[in-house]
């Protein structure tokens, strides 16, 4: 089907071109059976404004980039989903990247995002001042950054998550359900913000909640075998409850201690960040600490048209967003059986 334009739309009603666009734009005086007549065209023919003619007329193209590392990551996929869907509510399409937690392909991204014409863009950064960071701030262009921050990096505004609250929470309801040991399973090597933010956030919370401040910490990487040398070393130190930072660790953590036959929320309790879909459907249920993706992702649009409006950057402001603790079938009370005989069997 050949692309119809304006031109097409005029000649079939027997207007001008110009007065085919007033009217779509709801200009002009123009009697109302010729307005009937155009609309009437317009649509019969099929007729699309090109957008890329009228963004080269306006500053303005109803267009926003976002960025994020993973869509696989269920995490990011709703942080996507709360995001897109609240900038089509405001009439603003999308045009949606991955970097798969690598700078060289968020880079990339970046430079043909801005080959495009948009209007800003909503940004998961890695966690370094790369080439294409720098190019999108000298471009000033509205920018926000959602869920991570990046270090000697003050004049983008940002929305994350306070990870204190939610994992101060969860300690407490196993300290009442007769936890003492509780470990922890970090994951540095994705080298971000966030992900060290809530290491932090879980010592400090530990050394407050837990007796003698007993949390365990095992670093793991995204290999199977790292994280199943994270959970050994975890058992061995005789932990009853496991906080996973990086939901996707929690899914291997499920299956290795289902294969060593540990009744997950009986014999070991199970923590993880991110209240994705999955948890909700397992048996038993896993308990998480909320990072509330889709009031980030309101809050990020809505600062990021904020910004577009003004035309102006917001000088670094932290818009932070407290994390919550959902308790499910996945923790429960400490059994005599729970890790002593865990540790005999690593």
């Amino acid at each position: 089907m050949a692309f119809v334009t304006l031109k097409d739309v005029a000649q079939r009603a027997g207007v001008s071109a110009a007065a085919v666009s007033q009217i779509l734009h709801n200009k002009g005086r123009f009697s109302s059976d010729t307005r009937r007549l155009v609309l009437k065209t317009v649509e019969e023919m099929g007729y699309v404004p090109d957008q890329r003619a009228r963004s080269m007329r306006s500053s303005d193209t109803k267009t926003v980039g976002l960025l994020v590392p993973d869509l696989r990551n269920p995490y990011f996929a709703d942080l996507v989903a709360s995001m897109e869907d609240e900038l089509y509510r405001h009439g603003v399409s999308t045009l949606i990247g991955t970097s798969s937690e690598s700078v060289e392909r968020q880079d990339v991204f970046i430079e043909n995002l801005l080959g495009q014409r948009i209007d800003g863009a909503i940004v998961v950064p890695q966690g370094v001042k790369s080439p294409g960071v720098q190019s999108l701030i000298q471009r000033d262009l509205p920018l926000v950054f959602v869920d991570r921050r990046v270090p000697g990096v003050e004049s983008v505004p940002f929305v994350v998550s306070d990870p204190y609250t939610g994992i101060r929470e969860a300690l407490e309801e196993l300290v009442r359900l007769g936890h003492r040991h509780v470990g922890y399973m970090s994951h540095p090597s994705l080298e971000s913000f966030s992900i060290d933010e809530r290491e932090t956030a879980f010592r400090e919370a530990a050394a407050d909640v837990l007796a003698d401040g007993d949390g365990v910490v095992a670093a793991c990487d995204s290999t199977y075998e790292s994280r199943a040398a994270a959970v050994e070393m975890l058992l061995g130190a005789g932990v009853s409850a496991i906080l996973c930072a990086y939901s996707p660790d929690a899914f291997t953590v499920i299956g290795l201690l289902h294969d060593r036959g540990v009744a997950i929320g009986e014999r070991m309790s199970l923590v993880s960040f991110d209240d994705i879909s999955a948890f909700t459907v397992m048996t038993p249920r896993i308990a998480v600490i909320s990072q509330q993706a889709d009031l980030m992702g309101k809050q990020g649009v809505e600062l990021l048209l904020q910004l577009i409006r003004s035309g102006s950057m917001d000088g670094g402001i932290t818009h932070s967003v407290p994390t919550m603790f959902i308790k499910r079938e996945s923790v429960g009370e400490v059994s005599s059986a729970s890790v002593a005989n865990q540790s005999a069997e690593v």
